[in-house]
């Protein structure tokens, strides 16, 4: 964007310092003619009277007195070249700075030629009144273009011309016109430095407003959507509770799954490219919906303490099913996210085991979701070590002994692997999240199918 912006400046500045100099050259050009006439005129008028009096009034081709105007003619110097030269009453050129060394230029004529003034008006040299002083632009057979200024001399029966070749005006033009394209393009360039740095200055301190701005924007959006995610967060968990109520005797039983499922998947990482933090605070909100079907389950069956009836027990295993059909609903109306999907996982298939003998859809392997491997072993371990209406709790390493057995048939070789590496952290979370501290360990279990 910068560079855009002084880019755009350059180029304007640039071109009108072209169109400003080529305008001035111009001006100049006219300038400096109207100057070079003006010069040749009070140069003609001055070097009439002069070469009269060195020729004591007569001039004839070869005379004493002709050598005297022609030594003048030769020693005279006007600046861009210019030079001097005198006409017989015929128009055949009697004085010249180059006659001695060319003895044929005194048989060139020069009446005929046209003399182009100011106006634009052209006279010829011949025609042209003897008491008349023109200037003009002239072109002579031996040198090109001149800007002329000619006056007769009555005295000496002959006409002077004082000669300014045009090239001598190109250089007098350049030499005239070179200061001030230096001049101007060092307060142009000086013009676009300047510009340039307050360009800079003021797009900087444009910018780091916006980077300001844009940042304090950013971590509203972040903190809003950090409470955004808090407060799905906690309505979800605040639901599932709800649901867990109707189940359980203890407030922490959603607590210490969600505990248990953090260590395995900690343990897990580096194994299973998809764990990253995101995935594991993902899992532990998913952990705790894993029961959230039971609320569509019926007192008698759900609180019931002993063993249940083949009737029961399918009655039972459609809470998986009821759990994700809910959370599907839920995503219909929220749109698709990652914690949902993986709820829907979790409710779906926590209770399916790894040789396929589990419901509600009998998956084996890793057609089971992680997510789904890992909290079947957390929920097995919490429902196990959990004392129950039904139950008491049994010793952590009789559940211990239970999982080794199941690694293969019930759970993922990996999962146990992972429980067995985080044995001492799954007894720190039981004592210390434990509702019951004064209850003894190691009573009778009395399992039902859950």
């Amino acid at each position: 964007m910068l560079l855009a912006i002084l880019a755009v400046q350059a180029a304007v500045m640039s071109a009108g310092l072209v169109l400003t100099f080529v305008q001035v050259r111009h001006m100049t050009a006219k300038a400096m003619q109207r100057v070079v006439l003006d010069t040749n005129v009070g140069l003609a008028e001055r070097f009439a009277h002069e070469l009269e009096r060195v020729s004591d009034g007569s001039l004839e081709y070869g005379s004493a007195a002709w050598q005297r105007v022609q030594d003048r003619v030769e020693t005279l110097e006007l600046p861009g070249g210019g030079y001097v030269c005198l006409l017989d009453a015929e128009g055949y050129v009697l004085c010249h700075p180059e006659m001695r060394r060319s003895p044929t230029l005194r048989r060139t004529n020069l009446s005929d030629r046209r003399v182009t003034l100011a106006e634009g008006d052209s006279v010829r040299l011949g025609g042209a009144p003897h008491a008349e002083t023109l200037a003009g632009r002239m072109g002579v057979p031996f040198d090109g273009t001149h800007y002329v200024a000619t006056r007769q001399v009555p005295g000496l029966g002959a006409r002077l011309i004082v000669h300014q070749p045009e090239s001598g005006m190109v250089s007098l033009l350049s030499a005239a016109t070179m200061p001030i394209v230096l001049g101007g393009a060092l307060r142009i360039g000086l013009v676009l430095a300047l510009t340039a740095a307050c360009s800079v200055l003021v797009i900087r301190r444009y910018e780091c407003q916006l980077e300001d701005v844009n940042r304090r924007l950013e971590d509203e959006i972040e903190r809003r959507t950090a409470h955004g995610l808090a407060t799905r967060n906690a309505l979800i968990f605040g639901l599932a509770k709800l649901a867990d109520c109707r189940d359980c005797d203890t407030g922490l039983h959603l607590e210490r799954i969600q505990s248990y499922s953090r260590v395995l998947a900690e343990r897990l990482r580096g194994r299973c490219p998809e764990i990253d933090d995101a995935w594991i605070a993902n899992l532990e909100i998913a952990s705790s919906m894993h029961d959230i079907g039971k609320v569509g389950l019926p007192d008698e069956i759900l609180l019931k303490p002993g063993r249940f009836t083949p009737a029961e027990r399918k009655v039972m295993e459609t809470h998986p099913v009821i759990g994700a059909d809910t959370l599907i609903a839920v995503r219909r109306r929220m749109g698709d996210d990652d914690l949902l999907n993986m709820s829907i996982q979790v409710a779906l298939q926590h209770h399916e085991r790894w040789d396929g003998s589990g419901y509600p859809l009998g998956l084996a392997g890793e057609d089971i979701a992680l997510a789904a491997r890992i909290v079947a072993l957390a929920d097995f371990y919490d429902a196990v070590t959990s004392k129950r209406v039904y139950k008491d709790a049994m010793s952590h390493e009789e559940c211990v002994r239970l999982i080794v057995e199941g690694r293969g048939t019930h759970f993922d070789p990996m999962v146990v692997d992972a429980f067995l590496a985080s044995i001492d952290a799954f007894r720190e979370i039981r004592r210390a999240m434990n509702p019951h501290p004064g209850e003894s360990e190691g009573g009778p279990a009395i399992r039902r199918a859950a």
